[in-house]
């Protein structure tokens, strides 16, 4: 039996540190969400959008059904702060209206809920 190319054991290696650097940063912002405790602010829906995951780019590429989609919406600050960008469930996407403004709650950099003013 032959030994696999030093190259292949590189690359192997590589991805193994990326990936294991990744898994870790998500651990620490998860941890930093749960021990931050819950603001609440004013804010605008700017905009939001749904994208097909993985979002693949492509100029020409069409939604394919039953394709995963993922929703993000962009909350403009009512105190000047800068914008706030959170990756939302369906059913809290399609309860944003564009311009609607209300109340954002978040803890650290995780979305909690929007309730728009009335």
């Amino acid at each position: 039996m032959s030994k696999p190319p030093l190259f292949f054991c590189i690359v192997i290696a590589i991805i193994a540190v990326l990936a294991t650097r990744q898994f870790i940063k998500q651990r620490r912002e998860g941890a930093v969400n749960d021990a931050s405790p819950p603001r609440v602010l004013l804010a605008e829906v700017k905009t939001k959008r749904e994208f097909p995951s993985p979002n693949r780019r492509s100029r020409q590429r069409e939604v394919i059904a039953g394709e995963e989609m993922r929703y993000e919406a962009l909350f403009q600050p009512l105190n000047g702060a800068g914008d706030i960008k959170v990756q939302l469930k369906q059913q809290q996407y399609d309860g944003l209206d564009k311009g609607a403004t209300g109340e954002l709650k978040m803890q650290g950099t995780r979305f909690i809920s929007f309730t728009p003013r009335s």
